[in-house]
């Protein structure tokens, strides 16, 4: 995915003992209840979320740093979590979620972060790049 101008990004490989693995569930399960204290219980104080819509109008924009404006971008990037379904997946050999609402696959989440917080996410809703998901 593109480096934005202005976000500080850390080149890290994934954990190889699950803890980035645990910190997707940990995602998936506070995105479920839709209440943005679990969210953002979860993501880091510095949190960055980038979305790559492939440049369609009227699309969430981003990148987002902190923990109030990437709440924001993800729930307008990603909807109501009550409709959302979200499957743990391996994405560009990190940890992340493929998000399916009425059995279409409507976004492929990356996550980066330590133990304790996700410090990136990265959000693909550019329909091109979701046909090699399908």
């Amino acid at each position: 995915m593109r480096r934005s101008p202005g976000v500080k990004w850390q080149t890290r490989r994934a954990r190889r003992d699950g803890g980035d693995a645990g910190l997707a569930a940990a995602f998936r399960d506070a995105y479920r209840t839709a209440d943005s204290l679990a969210l953002a219980r979860v993501l880091g104080p510095d949190v960055c979320v980038v979305v790559d819509t492939g440049g369609m109008a009227g699309a969430a924009q981003g990148p987002a740093s902190g923990i109030t404006a990437a709440l924001t971008l993800l729930r307008v990037a990603l909807g109501a979590p009550e409709t959302l379904k979200l499957q743990l997946c391996s994405v560009n050999g990190r940890p992340g979620l493929r998000a399916t609402r009425d059995e279409r696959l409507v976004a492929v989440i990356a996550l980066e972060g330590r133990s304790t917080a996700v410090g990136h996410v990265w959000v693909v809703t550019n329909p091109e790049k979701l046909a090699s998901w399908v």
